[in-house]
């Protein structure tokens, strides 16, 4: 907490692939690590010790359609963004008066693309599934 205040949607600051500015046509963004920790058990009910294993990172953005035209635009014609080559996500905590933070997904390729609207919608917001290379917490801008 920094002068009372808990960080909010606006201290959030997120740089796409090909943009050197935060990208405002952003409406949300989750990713995650997760790695494998097992039991391992003996003869009794109880385990005799721990193992550990892989770790894997998943995430999501949604995105207002105007971005995902602006990052189709820089593709070849037939192609869409699942062919795109792996790229970074920067993605910036900066609350007023605070310290900024930046974490990095690296390696990201867009797993799925839906588009769709109905009717009375005034835009057209798109969660890109995303696979995840690799997370940098907490590294410089």
């Amino acid at each position: 907490m920094i002068n009372g205040f808990e960080y909010s949607s606006e201290d959030v600051k997120i740089i796409l692939p090909g943009k050197a500015t935060p990208e405002e046509g952003v409406v949300d963004i989750n990713y995650e690590v997760m790695k494998e920790h097992t039991e391992i058990h003996g003869m009794s009910a109880d385990p005799v010790a721990l193992g550990r294993g892989k770790k894997s990172r998943s995430g999501d953005i949604t995105v207002l359609q105007s971005v995902i035209e602006g990052m189709q635009g820089a593709l070849l014609p037939g192609k869409d963004l699942t062919d795109m080559p792996p790229f970074t996500i920067t993605v910036g905590y900066a609350p007023v008066g605070g310290k900024a933070t930046f974490d990095r997904l690296k390696f990201v390729r867009i797993k799925k693309v839906p588009k769709g609207m109905k009717s009375g919608d005034t835009h057209m917001e798109v969660k890109l599934d995303l696979a995840i290379g690799m997370i940098e917490y907490n590294v410089g801008g």
